[in-house]
């Protein structure tokens, strides 16, 4: 009995100690941060599930419409459109996993929270409210062996805590079985102990340092091999392996799928902001989105759609008549006293939840006005050459019966041919000038010894006109030295003509140097011009009875060559041109 006695104490004890050490502190924390791991995982789904909501409820509102494309690239399998209550399903994957009755019914309770989140009967899913009547239901594929996994280990933290809680019962029921048994029964216990302990303690020691590790962020494949035993400890470890490879997994996934993510926003961001055109998008007639281009419009009092409204309005002489249709204008309007010309295209779509028409407009009077000069230069080469062919011949055949005719007033009737022939010829000349000008010949000009030699010759041949200067020496260019004379001449004959009926006439030339760049000015006092100075610069546009090509010329070669010129004049002040030649044109 004694001997007995001392084995039965000691097999007690040891298995008092075993039990201690089997619900210890290491093993309580495995159990514990198992179960909060399991939990943490839900969680993180849940918070993936908001994070693909809330990109997915961005991009319908910025785009107005649901992509599929993008839709695929997250891990939602079902998505339902709600719109006035009507049900529609907008995508749906291969498995074709619908939301329970239960959980539409759930989803129906009005909340006012953009996005919520459901999770029930086996179903993650969320609400993602869009406007008053519209919202999406996003389902989320959930894998099902994994939702095991975590109910498993849920049931072991259950037993485990049951079993922890029933501990003194336990011991009590373990020392009548022994005081019951044969004293051979105790070293079968001691043996079956023993071995407990040896290949409970080392599966758990591991297990809770591989959830340490897992905390602080080693996401690495753990090197656990999976075990064929049911025990709660196996069952534990297996799950936990599984967890671990599917945590690695879902890190390398969510990484790809940022990725793409913000390569798609980028790309999105960059078309909007860069885009040239203006665009409107409307919804039953109301303007639900413009980008920063369409704002060309705006106005202190009004918004630039307003304005685009209100000329849209003259033009079709009804505000109702160009909504909800598709059609291609052209929109003439004045813009701060300019002339500009407008492509309106409308694009009409019917049946669409998100908008139902778009709005695209852009400026073409650059282009409109560059058509326009090609063809007036087109014609006056085709005209010049039809009437310069006939010249020749008129102008000797004058010439030769002026010189067979001895009567005086016939000579003079020939001379007055002459003339209006030489009339013609320098209207030719113009026209040809104008519609191709020659070739530039770029050499080193001396400007101011060339305004020195128009200066004096207008002098000589017109000494009724005054004619200042304040010309800086030595001042070179690099240009054309017929352009410069196609300037001068077309400069001082405007000039000359307007100065005709004008008591004591006037002309004034300047050149100076201004930082890095010459400034030609040319004045006159004579009557100026009330109108919009664009006008003046159109071809064919005159004030007198002239082809109107010389300030239009003067304009094409400044321009052509990349310099400025500018115009200044009323009916008080006289008329002005300020020529700026930049530093490419400067030569030292």
């Amino acid at each position: 009995m004694i001997p007995s006695g001392i084995i039965l104490i000691a097999s007690a004890i040891f298995f008092n100690i075993e039990v201690s050490t089997w619900l210890g502190p290491a093993f309580k924390s495995t159990v514990n941060n198992s179960y909060q791991l399991a939990q943490k995982y839900i969680d993180q789904t849940e918070r993936d599930l908001i994070t693909d909501s809330k990109f997915i409820r961005n991009y319908v509102l910025a785009e107005r419409l649901i992509d599929r494309d993008i839709i695929q690239r997250f891990n939602i399998t079902t998505v339902y459109n709600y719109n006035k209550e009507n049900q529609f399903i907008e995508h749906i994957s291969d498995e074709k996993i619908f939301i329970s009755d239960d959980n539409l019914n759930a989803a129906k309770q009005e909340n006012e929270s953009d996005i919520t989140i459901f999770f029930s009967n086996d179903q993650l899913f969320s609400k993602v409210k869009l406007n008053n009547s519209n919202y999406l239901l996003l389902l989320k594929k959930i894998d099902l062996e994994t939702l095991n996994y975590y109910q498993n280990i849920i049931q072991s933290y259950e037993a485990i805590n049951s079993f922890d809680t029933n501990k003194r019962d336990i011991q009590i029921t373990f020392f009548t079985i022994y005081i019951i048994l044969s004293t051979s029964l105790i070293f079968i216990f001691i043996i079956i102990g023993s071995n407990f302990s040896f290949r409970l303690a080392k599966p758990i020691r591991d297990l809770n340092t591989a959830i340490i590790d897992l905390r602080k962020g080693k996401y690495r494949q753990l090197e656990f091999k999976n075990s064929t035993e049911k025990d709660d400890i196996s069952v534990l470890t297996n799950s936990f392996h599984e967890m671990s490879k599917t945590i690695i997994s879902q890190k390398n996934n969510l990484q790809d799928v940022n990725s793409t993510i913000n390569d798609q926003l980028s790309f999105i961001n960059n078309i909007i902001e860069n885009s040239p055109y203006g665009i409107f998008v409307l919804k039953n007639k109301l303007m639900i989105f413009e980008n920063s281009a369409s704002l060309v419009f705006k106005s202190d009092k009004n918004s630039s759609y307003h304005n685009f409204i209100d000329f849209l309005s003259k033009h079709f002489n009804s505000r109702d008549k160009f909504f909800q249709k598709s059609y291609e204008i052209n929109l003439d309007l004045i813009i701060e006293n300019i002339q500009k010309v407008y492509f309106v295209k409308s694009i009409f779509i019917d049946n669409n939840s998100l908008f139902d028409q778009i709005i695209i407009f852009n400026d073409y009077t650059d282009l409109i006005k560059a058509e326009k000069n090609n063809a007036i230069a087109d014609l006056a080469r085709k005209i010049s050459h039809e009437i310069k062919n006939p010249l020749t011949p008129m102008l000797l055949s004058t010439e030769f019966i002026e010189s067979q005719l001895k009567d005086e007033e016939l000579k003079n009737s020939i001379i007055s041919i002459k003339r209006q022939i030489f009339l013609i010829q320098n209207l030719v000349n113009e026209f040809s000038t104008y519609a191709r000008l020659p070739k530039a010949n770029i050499t080193k000009l001396n400007l101011s010894e060339i305004c020195f030699v128009y200066i004096d010759e207008y002098k000589r041949n017109y000494d009724n006109i005054k004619i200042n200067h304040n010309i800086e020496k030595n001042l070179f260019i690099n240009f054309d030295q017929s352009y410069l004379d196609i300037i001068f001449n077309n400069l001082f004959k405007n000039s000359i003509e307007a100065l005709q009926n004008i008591p004591n006439p006037n002309i004034e030339l300047s050149l100076k140097r201004s930082k890095k760049s010459l400034i030609l000015t040319f004045f006159d006092n004579g009557p100026g011009y009330d109108g919009n100075t664009d006008d003046l610069l159109k071809p064919y546009f005159s004030t007198k009875k002239s082809t109107g090509l010389g300030l239009s010329l003067i304009n094409k070669i400044i321009t052509d060559n990349s310099n400025k010129m500018n115009i200044t004049t009323n009916s008080y002040s006289g008329f002005k041109i300020e020529i700026i030649f930049n530093d490419k044109n400067i030569s030292n």
